[in-house]
Parts: C-alpha cells; structure tokens; sequence
C-alpha cells in the first residue's frame, strides 16, 4: 500500500465559527490549488461524475449523519464507494473544517471528521492526537478496504501538525520546517500543505516517507 498524504492547515479565523474574509480568500485559493493538483499532476479525474456527486452529497441523508467519531467507519467506507481514488479527512475545530469546506465544495467529496486530527498532546481534554489519528485512519480504515486511495487530503492544525513532524525529523531539518511553516503561513494566518509518503513494507511495516 502506498498512498500520497497531503497535510493541510487552517486559514485565518474571524468571528466565532466563521473565517475572517482572508482566511475565506485563502482557504478558496486552496481549494483551487489541490484540485489542479489532482487533476493535473496526479490524473485523478474529478470532473468525472462530478454532478452525480454534488446530487449525493445535497441530497443523501447519510452524509449529514456520519459526522461523529462513531461514524467515522462508516464514513470512510461510504466516501470510498463514493469516489475510491480521493478522500477527504478533518479535524473538528471550526477554523479546520471551514478550511476543508470549499476543499470540499470544489471536489465535490465528503469530509470525514476524526477530531484527534487537529489536535496536539498538550490540548485539553487530551482525546488523542494527530499521530494517533493518522495511525488509526491508515492502519484501521483505509487498510482494509478493497482498493486503496490513491491520495489523502487531512485538514489539521499548524501546531498537530509541527508536533507530529518533530516525531519523524531530526532537530535541525524539524527547526527550518517551523521556520519556513511560520513565514509562510505568516505566522498561522494562511494555509499550508505538507506532503508526504506513506507506504507497507514487505514485512507489513507501516512508513512515512517524508523528503
């Protein structure tokens, strides 16, 4: 198994529940930037039966109901039926999926929420982190299905996502990614987009290639 995870971050938010109208700007730049890259470097075709989808998704009632952590099975399954070669995760925080729903809106995908996914160890309550999450979507959910995503797209926060690098980087390389991150996120206010590898060994050894 070997599938393609982008990481992205939250844009800017504003008033309570809602993106400041940088971060809307910000978060539909994104949407377009993702959805060329689908379609023109990775050849997922999202313009097929891209209609259909929207119809399922505005219509269906089982999307609005999967939408807790106890539903995140039947989620991942449902969106994999719907369109295997692309999945959509989040976290739960207002700022991270007001920042996937024009992702989203454009690709016309369900977002599948795991609220462990924008969160790091030291947020209160402690309800795991995005380590734990990204262990348990891979290993648990993904896995098992009966092809696997060709691509994975994770909203989560720039402080889940700083924390989980540190875990597969060495001091200096973990030092210029929080700089680099804070400049161009300036200082958190834009997204960002982390890429990386995640791959089964022969032996059944899950790894993260990260460059």
């Amino acid at each position: 198994m070997k599938i393609l995870v982008l990481l992205y971050t939250q844009a800017e938010g504003g008033a309570p529940g809602f993106l400041s109208r940088k971060g809307e700007d910000a978060a539909g730049n994104l949407a377009q930037t993702l959805f060329g890259f689908a379609q023109d470097s990775l050849g997922i075709q999202l313009d097929s039966g891209h209609g259909d989808r929207i119809v399922s998704l505005e219509e269906d009632l089982r999307w609005k109901a999967y939408r807790t952590a106890a539903s995140l099975p039947q989620a991942v399954q449902a969106a994999h039926r719907l369109f295997p070669d692309l999945m959509l995760f989040s976290g739960e925080h207002s700022r991270t999926l007001k920042t996937a729903e024009p992702v989203a809106q454009m690709s016309a995908l369900p977002v599948c929420v795991d609220s462990r996914l924008d969160r790091c160890s030291d947020d209160k309550p402690q309800q795991g982190t995005l380590a734990d999450a990204l262990r348990d979507i891979l290993s648990l959910h993904i896995d098992p299905l009966p092809s696997h995503p060709r691509c994975v797209w994770i909203a989560t926060s720039q402080r889940a996502l700083l924390e989980w690098l540190r875990e597969h980087m060495d001091a200096e390389k973990w030092a210029d990614c929080e700089s680099v991150m804070s400049q161009s996120t300036q200082n958190d206010c834009l997204p960002a987009v982390f890429a990386c590898g995640y791959e089964k060994t022969a032996d059944g050894t899950p790894r993260w290639v990260i460059d």
